[in-house]
């Protein structure tokens, strides 16, 4: 291979010197050792700089921007986001500032209007109204992944042009002085080749004095470290910076559908140093709050570090200039045929190209000028950027197709095409170009979805693929690492459930027990004065309705009150108990205090839905999970789990369905050794539609029209099966799955999807019948705002009403919590390290320091610390305050609420439910008989 100009780099300068130079008729091929835009330009906070941040102490940089801003907007539209942008006077920041800022801005041609508050705050709600000054300048927002697909496009279309991503620079070949050539390396096949050329830039931003020590020329970076966070929402539609020097935490960036606040600038010899730090986080918040108080308190999806690569020899840091350096290394370092071009902000970047090439240009004699401020790079739309394009598109039909990625509303066709028309590789470079797992979920559930999708277009083996989600899965949870406190928190310990139970991932699975229950007891429980005592558990998980179910078989007036459905809709469909055993010798453990119970617990389920064990006797059920793996399980519920080993499994799909994919499923079990093949099937119910949910499917199911629908199609096509396996939507009635292995004529199986989870909601209503045909009263929508008390003896909880701030006093001679976890809400937790919890702020115990909350990564084999956070209990399960003293006498917890375990890791979640469910109703009602 060889060409004319080697560019080195694939950040927004290299585009566009390829694309300038393409226009010249200059042969270029770009070289990126990532994907397009994976260096400083993927990693910034997507402001389009009016210049205003720089117009006082950098003015050069400043009428540098704004030049560029309005080519910008002309050649690049699709790319663009007309936000505008405000420099607000907090209260406190030097007054003196705005008079040289409004003068720096007039000499750099700037345009400025002071804006009244009034105004300002109808513009954006959320701004301080304590505000001293607002200055309303052209600013905007810049996707830079857009910004290089079109500066690809433009340049290969030209035909002189050639971008090489994934591709490394190994070593500069030379005659005499002269650079001629390169070594490549192709990172995707580890093969290397030689590329000659007539001359090289290097556009490698951070790495670019690596680049040039390899080929013999010298200078030094002054790189500078800054951390950004992203908000789950636009809080703001326009771009708003602090009036008063640049400094940490002054800009706030409405980008896509989020908002970015930043940054910091920390000095940092190491060009990969994308950390974030939990003081940055920490000072990014206290300062913005000036600027729009209370936002600290807002959910954030994640934090990013990028670094600048900045050249000033005369400062550093903040000080340093933001203008550019272009080096002709065959006059500073005596090395021809290379230059450099340094510093510069993404959105100078044609500026940066245009000087760049002209200095190429003129070595190599090309007379042709520069055409790259007139041209318009090929686009889509023909506009500037508009936020609602694509949910219109949407739901207009001009996008059809599951919804893949309900976040950044990407579909499954546009993930297909861009595997098979792209430079796509990998889930980041998805990512990248369609923004999946950028939204809250973080990737939690489009990952598995466009891994799978990925899967199955491209062939690959089912080892890489699960690596690639992994990887994905891992690199999302390091850029929520440093913000896991609130919904965030919430939102990591639902991926780890999807990615460990459900999926299947993250290493061996902890062993089973399957407790007896057969000859179960629980305590005859009576009451000699007439009455039944009232009962009053707050929440309506598992471990609640276990206590619910106990305390009405014992005779108990018992009313549950909860905020939803509890943790059971993520239900599996299974029962895990862990080595039960082994977890009790750990007494800081919920089985250490309710292990006793745990038979009983399991009794009262199985008298309400049958709870079957291993058709092998003495070892666990090994259950499939959606990416093919098999999860020893103690129990399913429902209908028996039958032996895979040695049998024919069938693995049903349906077309165009988002949240299960059998082709990985069935590929990944051949891998472990079962004889698994895949189908997949269509069925006339929303099948393709782009928001078709679990519960879509179950309900149609159980018609009597939809269960014959899916007979009449897989039956043909079981060829010799003998288990049928199929997404875990087979209907909320029983009967429907019962009448599908009677008419199929073998055992069929569920596959845990993605949520809302049938077979949890299956169980759940099927409990909270039971409940209330035994007279409970049962509440669903109500949160419990507090405990009464009287005389040291809990005298009810306080419920939520629609009388604000007039909750209702729901009286009890006992009180269960079992209110959940970090998950649930039972304990809340900020973003100063702090957990508390939310009924009656109860002792909590086992907080690590927040630094440590999450100390293994997502997928590893350890718990977390921050798992084991919880209410301290005696062995009645009554909570213990500060001191060691029981908070009530007939106060008890159950459930996550309790600390000492990490029920994903230990394979204990339902057991730890159940049991300590039984365990706190049986020692409720044993109090009551004592005091009565």
């Amino acid at each position: 291979m060889d060409c004319d100009v080697l560019v080195i780099g694939g950040g927004a300068t290299g585009g566009g010197i390829a694309w300038d130079l393409a226009l010249r008729g200059v042969r270029v091929v770009l070289v990126e050792m990532g994907d397009l835009a994976t260096g400083t330009s993927g990693r910034y906070h997507g402001l389009l700089h009016s210049g205003a941040r720089y117009a006082v102490r950098d003015p050069e940089s400043a009428r540098e921007c704004i030049d560029e801003n309005r080519i910008l907007r002309r050649i690049a539209p699709e790319a663009v986001e007309d936000t505008g942008g405000y420099f607000v006077l907090c209260p406190g920041d030097d007054p003196t500032y705005a008079e040289k800022f409004v003068q720096g801005c007039a000499d750099a041609g700037i345009p400025t209007r002071e804006v009244s508050l009034s105004e300002a705050l109808r513009r954006e709600r959320i701004l301080n109204p304590r505000l001293e000054a607002v200055y309303e300048v052209p600013d905007g927002s810049c996707d830079a992944w857009d910004l290089l697909h079109g500066l690809m496009a433009g340049a290969k279309a030209t035909g002189k042009a050639t971008f090489l991503t994934y591709h490394r620079v190994e070593a500069f070949h030379k005659t005499g002085n002269r650079l001629t050539g390169a070594r490549l390396r192709n990172l995707r096949n580890d093969q290397s080749f030689d590329i000659g050329f007539a001359a090289a830039i290097n556009a490698a931003g951070p790495w670019a004095a690596q680049i040039g020590e390899m080929a013999g020329a010298s200078f030094k970076m002054r790189l500078s470290r800054g951390a950004m966070l992203a908000y789950n929402i636009r809080w703001v539609n326009t771009v708003i910076n602090k009036l008063r020097a640049p400094g940490d935490g002054d800009i706030f960036v409405p980008v896509g559908t989020v908002s970015v606040i930043g940054t910091t600038s920390v000095a940092t010899d190491d060009p990969g140093d994308v950390r974030v730090e939990r003081w940055e986080v920490e000072r990014i918040l206290d300062e913005t709050e000036a600027m729009t108080p209370g936002i600290s308190r807002a959910r954030i999806l994640r934090a990013w570090g990028g670094v600048r690569p900045l050249y000033d020899p005369g400062g550093d840091g903040r000080g340093a200039k933001r203008t550019f350096t272009v080096l002709d290394h065959a006059e500073t370092d005596g090395v021809e045929g290379l230059i450099s071009i340094l510093g510069g902000k993404l959105t100078t970047y044609r500026l940066m190209a245009e000087k760049a090439c002209d200095v190429i240009c003129a070595r190599l004699n090309v007379t042709t000028s520069c055409r790259t401020a007139e041209t318009t790079l090929p686009s889509a739309e023909p506009h500037l950027h508009r936020l609602p394009d694509r949910l219109s598109a949407l739901e207009h039909g001009e996008n059809r197709g599951a919804l893949i990625c309900e976040c950044e509303i990407v579909t499954e066709p546009q993930i297909r095409a861009a595997l098979q028309g792209g430079d796509v590789n990998t889930l980041h470079d998805l990512r990248r170009d369609l923004r999946v797992g950028m939204g809250p979920c973080q990737g939690g559930f489009c990952a598995y979805r466009t891994a799978a999708i990925r899967h199955e277009v491209v062939h690959d083996s089912p080892e890489h693929t699960l690596e690639l989600l992994c990887e994905f899965a891992e690199r999302r949870f390091l850029g929520m690492k440093p913000l896991l406190w609130g919904h965030n928190l919430r939102q990591v310990l639902l991926a780890e459930h999807l990615y460990r139970r459900v999926m299947g991932l993250g290493g061996a699975a902890a062993a089973q027990t399957a407790p007896d229950w057969s000859s179960a007891r629980r305590p005859a429980l009576n009451f000699t004065n007439g009455r039944s005592p009232r009962i009053v558990v707050v929440g309506a998980g598992l471990a609640g309705l276990t206590a619910a179910l106990t305390a009405v078989d014992a005779g108990a007036k018992v009313e549950v009150l909860a905020m939803g459905q509890g943790a059971l809709t993520l239900h599996p469909g299974w029962v895990e108990t862990g080595d039960v055993d082994v977890l009790a010798e750990n007494a800081a453990h919920p089985y250490a205090r309710a292990r006793e119970s745990l038979a009983a617990g399991l009794a009262v389920i199985d008298s309400r839905v049958p709870l079957e064990s291993s058709a092998e006797p003495g070892g666990p059920i090994r259950a499939i999970t959606a990416a093919g793996f098999l999860r020893p399980v103690a129990f399913t519920v429902g209908e028996p789990y039958p032996a895979l080993t040695d049998r024919q499994v069938l693995i049903v799909g349906f077309d165009g369905w988002r949240d299960f994919y059998p082709t990985l499923c069935a590929d990944n079990l051949r891998r472990q050794g079962i004889d698994a093949n895949a189908i997949s099937i269509p069925l006339p119910v929303k099948m393709g539609n782009f928001d078709t949910w679990t519960v879509d499917v179950a309900a149609w199911l159980d018609t009597p029209a939809g269960l014959r629908t899916l007979i009449d199609v897989v039956k043909p096509k079981r060829a010799g099966a003998q288990v049928a396996a199929f997404p875990a939507v087979l209907g909320f009635k029983l009967e429907t799955r019962h009448i599908l292995a009677d008419e199929l004529g073998c055992p069929v199986v569920e596959i845990p999807t993605l949520t809302p989870s049938v077979p949890g909601l299956r169980l759940y209503h099927r409990l909270r019948t039971a409940l209330l045909a035994a007279g409970a009263r049962f509440t669903v929508g109500t949160s419990v705002q507090g405990l009464a008390y009287d005389d040291e003896r809990a005298a009810g909880v306080y419920a939520e009403t629609a009388a604000h701030h007039r909750p209702r006093l729901v009286p009890a001679d006992a009180v269960i919590l079992a209110t959940g976890g970090l998950y649930g809400g039972g304990l809340e937790s900020d973003y100063r390290g702090a957990v508390h919890e939310s009924v009656g702020g109860m002792n909590v115990v086992e907080t690590p320091p927040v630094a440590d909350w999450f100390s293994a990564p997502l997928l590893g084999e350890s718990s977390q610390p921050i798992h084991r956070v919880g209410i301290l209990t005696d062995p009645a399960l009554r909570p213990l305050d500060s001191t060691g003293g029981t908070v009530a006498a007939n106060l008890f917890a159950a459930g996550r609420l309790l600390s000492g375990s990490s029920p994903i890791i230990e394979g204990c979640t339902e057991g730890v439910d159940v049991a300590s469910g039984a365990h706190a109703a049986i020692q409720a009602i044993l109090a009551l008989q004592q005091v009565r």
